[in-house]
């Protein structure tokens, strides 16, 4: 069968046609590949600098708070409520069964008390850090057999701390002193608060310090979070969302001290 020139010409045009479909094709979809894993890149960052910024903190820290109170709610209207009423059924059991019974009941109530209120401690409505860190010393010296020592000036100006600040203040504090029972292995610990002394800006100056075992800071953030060092991020997180400096400063052996300072916006106004 012989072709003619002109259906040959056609059949070139249309492998031509077909060819540069094709070439065009191929070239849209690398461009759009391109485009979406662009986009993919961008939408990542996005949402890590969402994730990051300080409005997803609040977010993240009140929804914490907020989860805190309902359990503790549910700890004082259903658990506790309920332990009562089984310590009052164990005291008119006559015996050595029902004083052991007892003792026991009374024992898990005053957990579940100390659970609650470290969960959302009614003193902390208050805008005053002085008073809330004096009643977190109590509870600590009430349920902790570490020794404790407190020292806060009587002259201490707060009043430049937020509602969000002291809220926060107070749980790095509730922080760093369950750390030391949970972990540090310590004998003592000692919470310093004060003002600035000499050069310093002008804030609210915190001291956290232990004597107990220690640990490596480095080895910490090279890890990650994990279900030891949980609370170390949280406290971070807590300092960064009200304009807060965090230090840590522990060696293994060596006890730990945390530093945890606030300065008041005024006076960095001044400065500039």
């Amino acid at each position: 069968m012989v072709i003619s020139e002109q259906e040959l010409e056609r059949l070139q045009n249309v492998i031509h046609q077909y060819t540069t479909f094709f070439v065009i094709f191929d070239i849209v979809f690398f461009i759009t590949i391109i485009l979406v894993i662009i986009f993919a890149i961008q939408y990542m960052k996005s949402r890590k600098r969402l994730k990051n910024s300080s409005r997803y903190l609040r977010y993240a820290i009140k929804g914490q708070e907020e989860e805190r109170a309902r359990i503790a709610r549910e700890l004082h209207d259903t658990i506790a409520q309920d332990l009562r009423y089984c310590r009052n059924l164990s005291e008119k059991i006559e015996g050595e069964n029902g004083v052991q019974i007892s003792k026991l009941l009374e024992k898990s109530l005053s957990h579940v008390r100390n659970i609650s209120y470290n969960l959302a401690p009614p003193d902390v409505i208050r805008n005053d850090l002085a008073a809330n860190v004096l009643n977190l010393a109590q509870n600590f010296r009430e349920h902790s057999k570490v020794e404790f020592r407190l020292a806060i000036p009587d002259q201490l100006d707060i009043d430049f701390l937020s509602e969000e600040q002291n809220l926060n203040l107070y749980r790095i504090i509730q922080e760093a002193l369950a750390n030391v029972i949970k972990h540090s292995e310590a004998s003592e610990v000692t919470l310093l608060l004060r003002n600035e002394n000499g050069d310093e800006q002008k804030g609210i100056y915190i001291f956290i310090c232990d004597d107990g075992k220690g640990f490596d800071p480095q080895q910490i953030k090279a890890r990650g979070t994990d279900g030891n060092h949980f609370g170390l991020v949280g406290m971070a997180e807590r300092a960064e969302l009200i304009g807060a400096k965090i230090e840590i400063d522990s060696h293994e052996g060596e006890g730990t001290q945390i530093t945890i300072i606030t300065v008041d916006p005024a006076s960095t106004v001044k400065n500039s």
